[in-house]
């Protein structure tokens, strides 16, 4: 990941502007660049309406010019002002825009901030990061409320196929942040129907599941990988539940897998997740669906963007 580009997408709240400054530290410990990405609504167009007719070219400036100034304002001296000045600016959808800004320069990550309530923010963080934790194929991070550096990270897994990519991206993002790394799975209740007429045997099913995770840390565990815990409880429960009690300031869960992450990353738990975890929130696609959002065309929008070597593209 070394010199790649991290993208951070802006709104103008100071959550993003956390997440300005945490997406520059985290170029910096992966000897990388920073892009701020701040994606303008098409309703910005409608300001000119009535005016005479305006070449594209001097409408986007225009646009560029306008975001600069409220963005500045709000990142104030968080990030170095090269960065400011060199914001892209695009306009449409933000997940569509994000997505395709990753794409072009092969980010290892998209950063956002979370955990603000403002218009701006809840457009944001609520449909685009779960439209993004869809559609990509980069891990998407979602900041926690506070500022301070990552000290503690957790890797929540299922024992799927999505494991070993989850707690290697944990693995490393605890490495750059000089952070702890805990691992945990969950023993969830059997959840069956009323009419089946047998039980299931809870403490079989828990014993498989210690089995598997103790198999998995050692196969996994090659180099020092942390403190692996089990938990017992629903699955999203269990993970908030973890994160509080052990401080945790980013918690790792991969996008794809045939246990509880499905249910965890898909639908209306995934806006729980990002709105009730304590800590942020790091979701990595892994296996066959990041095998197959990389064959989706990428719909790079409307770019307008100042200080790229091909000036404002149209």
């Amino acid at each position: 990941m070394a010199g790649k580009t991290v993208i951070v997408g802006i709104d103008g709240s100071p959550a993003s502007a956390r997440a300005a400054a945490f997406g520059w530290r985290l170029a910096q410990a992966l000897r990388g660049d920073c892009r701020l990405v701040y994606v303008a609504p098409d309703t910005w167009l409608s300001d000119y309406a009535g005016q005479p007719p305006m070449a594209p070219r001097r409408l986007l400036e225009d646009v560029v010019a306008l975001a600069r100034a409220r963005i500045a304002d709000t990142l104030g001296g968080a990030v170095p002002a090269e960065l400011v000045a060199a914001l892209d600016v695009r306009l449409g959808r933000a997940a569509v825009a994000l997505r395709a800004a990753g794409d072009q320069v092969d980010a290892p990550y998209i950063v956002l901030g979370g955990k603000h309530h403002t218009t701006l923010g809840r457009t944001l963080v609520g449909s685009t990061a779960r439209d993004l934790v869809r559609t990509t194929d980069r891990p998407v991070l979602v900041l926690g409320e506070n500022d301070r550096p990552i000290r503690r990270v957790l890797a929540a897994i299922d024992l799927s196929a999505a494991s070993r990519p989850t707690v290697s991206a944990a693995r490393r993002l605890a490495r750059v942040s000089d952070a702890e790394l805990r691992v945990m799975t969950v023993v969830e209740p059997v959840r069956v129907p009323l009419t089946i007429p047998f039980a299931i045997d809870e403490a079989e099913i828990g014993r498989r599941v210690a089995t598997a995770f103790e198999r998995m840390e050692g196969a996994i565990a090659g180099t020092p990988c942390g403190e692996w815990v089990l938990r017992r409880g629903a699955a999203e429960d269990a993970i908030a539940t973890e994160a509080t009690e052990w401080g945790a300031d980013i918690v790792v869960v991969g996008s794809h897998g045939k246990g509880w992450v499905d249910r965890v990353l898909i639908g209306s738990t995934t806006e729980r997740l990002l709105a009730a975890l304590p800590a942020g929130l790091l979701v990595v696609p892994t296996g066959r669906r990041a095998a197959a959002l990389r064959r989706m065309p990428a719909k790079a929008g409307v770019t307008a963007r100042r200080g790229a070597k091909r000036g404002v593209a149209v």
